[in-house]
């Protein structure tokens, strides 16, 4: 049996409300800008984002 505060976690992950961390960052120049990688800390699910500079 998870503990609760584990079973808030996945509850959460399920509602897509991940606790990423950056694993990955390159660097691009022009209007694409760069890609980051983040992974979940709980659930593990990788994700790449397009980064755009503001």
């Amino acid at each position: 049996m998870l503990k609760p505060s584990l079973m808030i976690g996945r509850l959460l992950c399920w509602l897509s409300f991940h606790d990423f961390r950056i694993i990955d960052r390159t660097l691009g120049f022009g209007a694409g800008g760069g890609v980051k990688k983040v992974v979940c800390q709980r659930c593990g699910v990788v994700v790449t984002r397009s980064v755009q500079d503001d």
